[in-house]
């Protein structure tokens, strides 16, 4: 008998898969849906008028993989909370069974539990807000639950569940669903214990993409579990529940030239978070900070006066008196609403704004998503998939004294064109961006020679584009990137950025060339990018760039 069989509740058991017409099959006519056969009248969303998949097997597999699980023990949700919903109504017969949770945590297991009519009992933290297994293994025991949720990193708190503790009490509680919520786990130095379903029946993982994966208005999460727990799921589930946008979201959002940037912006929110909370450990109405997920939970002297403070500067924070009179919960957020958060408790960052960017640029022919940062000299992760251009594009970035993380999707088999040329536009962009208003830049830079070749790059960060080439080559290609590109690398480049840019190279060898005209425009880069000493004055005599 599976775990299913033996904790779900027997009306599921008896109920029949729900009667509805089958996912699209290429090369078949679809008629056995009653859907409206005429595209629908907007732009941008082709097929909404069609019914999803009721599982996409694509996002399926491309979530399975994510989370290193089986396809078939993976179950797509509307983000984590449906499957909560769906597990509690699966398992939990109303007036009879039990849920529990560990006190102070994510209200929903409450709520959905509450509502299936199930009785809801908890453990809590200890006085310090650590995990207290013995207390939870003692609760389960008396009290026998049919599910019990294990929040890791624990929401509002932060507080970890290592993996250890996990799969303990997983095995002191054969019959009862233990759920580790790994909603925030991407931000936890804990590992994940996805790996770890199906070799331990009981264990549910929940995960989601709304927090580190920037789609919580597409509501895509998901659980894995034994697959008979999969299978009571499905009999609940809504038939179609993800709407066609989120699902082609979800699969944007994870293409393979995203997930380094994904792992930059995972970095510097940690990053951003330690900060913040070294900053507000000096505050003098702080009794203590805690640090997990992408949030802080603070503890402060009069919650009822900073939310008077909140309210006047227009920022939002979750007040959580359950967990501690004094809780707050604060997320970690851009550069600009962090500032505004510390100066609430009259905390200034010195120093400028971040230099800094993210950019995706999708067209037909290529998908690129890339993050610099000015003031940063790693990391540096540059795939285009043309090995040459990507050494290229790192000499730039090295002799500019700055990070770039880029990858790039392109139709090579065709032809390196579009790959060029779109990496070229899409890193003018982001550099105009990350300056920002210039104040305080050189704004002007220059570079010499490399071996036998001489390689002069002039840059005038003028927000006027121009673009000059003096030189030539005499083979086609360099490492596989067209060396009639190169000129073109440079036009985009001004063109985008916003900038003049100056290249005239001679030489005998075209490897040389063409490396030369890389590292002399990073090194000009350097110049003109620098901020000059304490200065904020705008490089320009006329007022603006």
């Amino acid at each position: 008998m599976t775990i299913a069989e033996r904790l779900g509740r027997p009306e599921i058991l008896a109920l029949p898969p729900c009667d509805i017409a089958g996912a699209p099959v290429a090369g078949t006519v679809r008629l056995d849906a009653n859907e409206n056969p005429f595209p629908p009248l907007i732009s941008g969303q082709g097929g909404v008028n069609r019914y999803p998949e009721p599982q996409p097997a694509v996002l399926r597999q491309r979530l399975a993989d994510l989370y290193g699980v089986a396809a078939s023990r993976l179950w797509v949700a509307r983000g984590s909370d449906d499957a909560i919903d769906l597990l509690i109504r699966a398992f939990c017969t109303a007036g009879r069974d039990t849920v529990a949770i560990v006190e102070p945590t994510f209200s929903a297991y409450a709520q959905f539990a509450r509502v299936q009519g199930a009785r809801v009992v908890s453990a809590r933290l200890t006085d310090d807000l650590r995990f207290d297994a013995s207390a939870v293994l003692a609760l389960a025991k008396a009290e026998r639950p049919k599910i019990l949720f294990l929040c890791t990193p624990n929401n509002p708190t932060g507080t970890p569940v290592s993996g250890d503790e996990v799969r303990a009490i997983a095995a002191a509680l054969p019959d009862t669903l233990v759920v580790a919520d790994e909603a925030y786990g991407e931000f936890s130095n804990e590992p994940s214990v996805a790996g770890d379903v199906g070799v331990i029946p009981n264990l549910v993982v929940l995960k989601t993409l709304s927090k580190a994966y920037g789609l919580a208005g597409a509501r895509i999460g998901c659980a894995i579990a034994d697959e008979s727990v999969i299978d009571f799921i499905a009999r609940v589930a809504p038939p179609y529940p993800l709407p066609t946008p989120s699902i082609q979201a979800a699969l944007g959002a994870l293409g393979p030239e995203r997930m380094p940037l994904h792992a930059d912006r995972i970095a510097r929110l940690l990053a951003d978070r330690s900060r913040l909370a070294n900053a507000l450990r000096a505050a003098p109405d702080v009794r203590g900070v805690r640090e997990g997920g992408n949030f802080l939970f603070l503890d402060v002297d009069d919650p009822a006066d900073l939310a008077r403070r909140m309210a006047a500067a227009a920022v939002r924070v979750r007040f959580r008196p359950k967990a501690t009179p004094g809780g707050v919960r604060v997320t970690v957020g851009t550069d600009a609403e962090n500032r505004a958060l510390l100066a609430v408790f009259g905390i200034g960052e010195p120093g400028r704004p971040a230099r800094r960017a993210d950019l995706v640029r999708d067209t037909k022919e290529t998908r690129i998503a890339l993050s610099i940062d000015l003031d940063r000299t790693e990391p540096r992760r540059i795939d285009t998939g043309i090995p040459f251009y990507d050494h290229m594009l790192d000499q730039v970035a090295a002799h500019g004294g700055f990070s770039l993380v880029l990858a790039c999707e392109g139709d090579l088999a065709i032809d390196p064109h579009h790959s060029v040329e779109d990496i070229a536009i899409a890193l003018g962009t982001a550099l105009r961006q990350a300056l920002g208003d210039k104040r305080g830049i050189g704004r002007f830079g220059f570079a010499l020679p490399m071996d036998e070749t001489r390689a002069e790059v002039l840059v005038d960060l003028s927000g006027r584009p121009f673009a000059r080439f003096e030189g030539d080559f005499a083979t086609a290609a360099v490492g596989g990137l067209p060396t009639e590109m190169v000129p073109h690398v440079f036009r985009s480049i001004a063109d985008s950025l916003g900038a003049a840019i100056h290249v005239r190279v001679e030489g005998d060898n075209d490897h040389h060339k063409v490396e030369g005209c890389f590292k002399a425009f990073g090194r000009a880069l350097r110049s003109g990018l620098a901020l000059e000493g304490d200065s904020n004055a705008l490089p320009s005599t006329k007022g603006m760039l």
